[in-house]
Formats: structure tokens, sequence, C-alpha cells
């Protein structure tokens, strides 16, 4: 990221923002949070990236949530990235009221192909697909401040500012793996596994999510 980077903050999409990530077959999606428990904590900040590397940085008004901003996040033509997807995916509903449709994980993804290692966090991914170094030095910082420095705003939008770049480096890799013994392939598995989030986060925003503060279930254990 250009270290020249001076970040702004909007309460929403303008139209012509709307329009231009409408355009897009993929956009990187991620959020800040006061922290994680659900139906307590909420969204403090949204970063938005395309394949250009255009990214948005939304502080959204909880009293009037970002109209554009839904609209983007609720169409189905656009696939949405997210980096964990299941915590970003259930704030967006439990705090703003935006369900979002066609979203894709890329730590499922990384879970799938790169089962030669343990560590599946953006930064890893960045350092071994990219070259890239990632500071996550904010990463640990009060987002719900009105007053975010530059450093923090750098932070967030690193974290959409390369997602697209590594959807599709792990995708390559999908592609390389032979199948598995019972012969589906190994993108095979990942669509099973993207399918089954959507019902994942309503289970969890609906109360069942028994283990890990909210964030696992035991409904499906013997």
């Amino acid at each position: 990221m250009s270290q020249n980077s001076n970040f702004q903050i909007v309460e929403d999409l303008n139209d012509q923002q709307l329009i231009a990530y409408t355009s897009k077959q993929l956009i990187a999606v991620d959020t800040e949070l006061h922290g994680l428990k659900m139906n307590r904590d909420n969204i403090c900040l949204i970063q938005l990236g395309d394949d250009a590397r255009n990214v948005t940085l939304i502080r959204p008004n909880l009293e009037r949530p970002p109209k554009n901003l839904k609209i983007l996040l609720e169409d189905p033509s656009v696939r949405k990235l997210f980096h964990f997807a299941l915590t970003d995916v259930a704030f967006f509903a439990t705090s703003i009221g935006i369900v979002v449709e066609n979203f894709r994980c890329t730590k499922v993804m990384s879970k799938i192909v790169r089962t030669y290692t343990d560590s599946h966090g953006l930064k890893n991914l960045c350092e071994e697909m990219l070259g890239i170094e990632l500071s996550k030095q904010q990463q640990q910082t009060n987002w719900a401040s009105p007053d975010l420095t530059q450093k923090q705003l750098e932070y967030a939008a690193s974290d959409v500012y390369y997602l697209i770049e590594i959807y599709y480096q792990l995708e390559k890799m999908m592609t390389y793996r032979p199948p598995l013994p019972s012969g589906k392939s190994i993108h095979e598995i990942n669509e099973i596994a993207q399918k089954i989030l959507p019902g994942l986060v309503q289970i969890l925003i609906n109360g069942y999510g028994d283990l890990d503060q909210g964030w696992e279930t035991s409904l499906f254990a013997h």
C-alpha cells in the first residue's frame, strides 16, 4: 500500500461509488468492531475495496443505516469477499440490519487448500502469496473513537486492499490440487463449505452459538 495514502471516512457510498462497485464481479469487505459480542457490540468501521484497489471507509450511522451500502451488500450479482466471513456477516445483520448476499470467505478457502499449515490469518496469506508484510499493530484499538488516526485507517484499508488478489491465488491453488480420494475436487469441497456459511450465520445470530462466546455451536454434536 502506498505510504502516501490519505483515507477519508464517509457515512455511506455516494451514488457514483454505488454504481462503480455494483459494476464489479467481486468486491472485498471488512469491518472493525467495538467488540465480538453479538447484540451488544456494533460495527464501527466498514471497509470496501475493488480489483483496482479503490478503497472506501464507511462509519455507519446506526440510527440511519447506510442505504447505498445496503443496496450493494444485498445485491446477489456482486460477490463479496471476507476474511472470516462468519463474524462480519453476522454483525452486518445484528448491528445495521443488512443481510449480505453472495459472499465467500477466504479463510475457509485457505483452510481447505493450504492443509500444510495452521496459519490462515490475512497476514500469513499476504506474506506467503504476495511477499507483503502487514502490520497488525492497530488491530486492537478503539475503533469507536471519533478521531481515528491515519495509521488506524491505513491498517483498516489494508484488510481489503489485497484480498481480491489473495482470492485469485487461492483459486489457482485449488486448481493445482488433485482430486480427493472420494473423487471430489477441492473446488467442489470449497463450494459446499461456502454454501453452509449463510445458514451457520443464521444459527448463531438466533442464539444457538453455545461455544466460543457464541461463535461456535454444539447443535450438531452427538
